[in-house]
């Protein structure tokens, strides 16, 4: 197997994750549910995520990150908060390359008319200079990938952040794509209220858990309420933390595999991953773009990017393609949208059912890039 598809989830986790993950299934007792040993020990695990959450986030306080079940549930909480604020000729802006967790729960909450895209250029990185043309009393909020699943760029969030702090709008970024693999702080981005993450992606760890950092004193309303083990008298919530969002018995054996997995932070600078997977990206594009019939779209200017490159064979269905990889070498990679329609109708893609998508990672080694090239240019000949 050659494994090329790292956008969609991480392979292999990291060591220990499932280990980690039988463990926590002995615990004998359930987080905030009673003093009892085994409640401890359930907090002790969920504890220690949380920590080291925040120290790869550069967050002060632990307690404002939220253990969702997914990346995509933190962002339906957020974006559902936010429209259902809505007035008059408001709207919620995104960049043009969104993933479907964000542009769909924003067109069915507050329809395609109150949805705005940011000012990009071709590639679809957010041009900061024409923020000003906004009319910023009329937004809502601003919702941004922090890096794209279809073309690997970065945005901009230090300008775009800094933009939404001077006019007061709330700043959510999607980090699902970036989180454990592009070095960033969360005290560092003016205007930030919200960074949500994928825990079986750069994280190295499971799916089932969708971590979201959120500002002090920044409270959206949950999207599911229920019993938390926190002052089970009352009819509500609780006002602030962890708890306000945290609903339900939490999937301690996912919680304990991330916290595993983070245990890798502590010997692997996440600036140092970043730079090595931005010089294997380099090798790969430049194997891609040598090969007559083969296309990378939004591929046009230099802004940095993660190792995530999109393939357009014209006339060739991006099935077909991933089918033949598949078959003849054992290639696992991404064919078809991604989840991003958005993304696709920008790259002028979207008619052609997407693109082939090669997301190799840390552990893909250099000597694939050569079969992989030479089995792409058979069949786009």
């Amino acid at each position: 197997m050659i494994y090329l598809d790292h956008a969609a989830t991480a392979y292999p986790r990291h060591p220990g994750v499932a280990e980690a993950m039988l463990q926590a299934l002995e615990v004998a007792g359930s987080v905030g549910r009673g003093g009892h040993a085994g409640a401890r020990a359930a907090g002790d695990l969920v504890g220690d995520c949380r920590g080291r959450l925040a120290d790869l986030l550069g967050a002060v306080d632990d307690q404002r990150i939220s253990l969702f079940p997914s990346s995509t549930l933190a962002l339906s909480t957020l974006i559902t908060d936010l429209l259902g604020k809505a007035e008059g000729d408001s709207h919620l802006y995104m960049g043009v390359l969104e993933h479907n967790a964000v542009w769909r729960p924003a067109v069915r909450i507050g329809g395609e008319d109150r949805v705005r895209f940011l000012p990009s250029d071709d590639d679809g990185r957010v041009m900061t200079e024409k923020l000003e043309e906004i009319d910023a009393s009329k937004v809502l909020g601003v919702v941004l990938q922090h890096a794209s699943n279809v073309t690997g760029i970065l945005q901009p969030l230090e300008e775009v952040g800094a933009w939404c702090q001077q006019h007061g709008i709330p700043f959510i970024v999607d980090g699902a794509q970036a989180a454990g693999l592009v070095p960033f702080s969360v005290s560092r981005c003016p205007g930030l209220k919200a960074y949500t993450m994928a825990g079986h992606k750069h994280l190295g760890g499971p799916p089932g858990i969708g971590p979201c950092w959120m500002a002090p004193g920044y409270e959206p309303e949950p999207l599911w309420i229920g019993g938390n083990g926190i002052d089970s008298a009352l009819p509500k919530v609780p006002e602030s933390g962890p708890g306000r969002f945290e609903s339900g018995t939490p999937n301690l054996p996912g919680i304990a595999g991330l916290a595993k997995a983070l245990e890798f932070f502590e010997d692997h600078a996440v600036s140092d991953r970043f730079s090595a997977g931005h010089a294997q990206r380099q090798k790969w594009v430049e194997a891609l773009q040598s090969i007559p019939g083969v296309e990378i779209p939004g591929e046009m200017g230099t802004a940095p990017r993660t190792p995530v490159i999109p393939l357009h064979l014209p006339g060739k269905a991006p099935e077909e393609v991933a089918a033949q990889l598949d078959a003849r070498l054992g290639v696992r990679c991404r064919s078809g949208l991604q989840c991003a329609p958005l993304a696709h109708q920008h790259l002028g893609t979207l008619e052609a059912g997407g693109t082939l998508r090669i997301a190799p990672g840390e552990e893909t080694g250099a000597d694939v890039i050569d079969p992989v090239c030479r089995a792409l240019a058979e069949l786009a000949s």
